[in-house]
């Protein structure tokens, strides 16, 4: 997906989120600030958002020092989700396989990159609302996919949000799956220590990307990773910024997510606020 001008006010936004997390030196976030606007004038804005976000993690990294902002909101909502999941497990498992997508994807909302804050009641909200709304996709053609399929590669997205993927892994056979987080902090997204914080590494074969960025451009990524994505018969790419960056006409791909951003869902043709599973 290509930049918009909407994607500019989100970028300034984003900046200065993300600054305010790592220091409460106004000075710094000034120039962090500045930084970004010359960054902006002076590129091209032709490659997807997510490419960007790799930008202002590293100037705020080198002005502040700090190398994840969101260290402390990933583990508030690690552990916030944790405490949900033996209901949320509940509800799955004496469900069918549609239950356990719409709670995975009611998980995506826990994303601070498109949303300047999210709050623990708008997730207890999103889960109830996900168990009756419409879906924008065939959850049968994936759960088919899914049980087809020897070699699946899960793209995941936030920290938080991969508790509720745990619903969709459980009642898959986790042998024939390769689990894949961010390669370095960026924004609120998984990494390996959330991986392991939330005890996903104890079920599932967990990798990264190699690239700290909020979603997935092959070219930034590792060997290690490019062979899994190459050798996949089944990629499920969870999350907006995966949505962004992969190729939508890859037919082995289902994009799972709930479309948090008009430029985002106006690309997928959905609505704003759509549970979506787009293959």
């Amino acid at each position: 997906m290509k930049l918009h001008a909407d994607c500019l006010a989100c970028f300034a936004r984003g900046t200065l989120d993300t600054a305010k997390l790592a220091t409460c030196n106004e000075k710094f976030h000034f120039e962090i600030m500045r930084k970004i606007f010359k960054i902006l004038a002076d590129s091209r804005l032709d490659g997807p958002p997510p490419l960007m976000a790799l930008t202002i993690q590293q100037v705020v990294t080198q002005v502040t020092g700090c190398t994840d902002p969101y260290r402390a909101i990933k583990k508030k909502y690690n552990d916030f989700c944790l405490g949900l999941y033996p209901e949320l497990e509940q509800k799955a498992g004496n469900s069918d396989f549609e239950t356990a997508v719409r709670l995975c994807i009611a998980g995506n909302i826990i994303d601070f990159g498109s949303q300047q804050s999210v709050g623990k009641q708008k997730v207890l909200d999103t889960i109830n609302e996900s168990l009756s709304m419409e879906i924008n996709g065939c959850v049968k053609n994936f759960e088919r996919a899914c049980k087809r399929s020897r070699n699946i590669l899960w793209i995941a997205d936030n920290a938080g949000e991969i508790v509720f993927d745990r619903l969709v892994l459980e009642k898959l056979d986790r042998d024939r799956i390769t689990y894949a987080v961010r390669g370095g902090p960026t924004q609120n997204d998984a990494t390996m220590e959330d991986a392991r914080y939330t005890g996903i590494t104890d079920i599932v074969h967990v990798i990264d990307t190699g690239a700290a960025m909020p979603g997935v451009v092959l070219d930034h990524c590792s060997d290690e990773f490019r062979t899994c994505y190459e050798k996949a018969d089944l990629i499920i790419s969870k999350g907006q910024g995966n949505f962004e960056t992969l190729d939508i006409n890859d037919d082995r791909i289902f994009f799972v997510f709930k479309a948090k951003c008009p430029v985002v869902a106006a690309y997928a043709g959905c609505r704003l606020n759509d549970m979506v599973i787009k293959n």
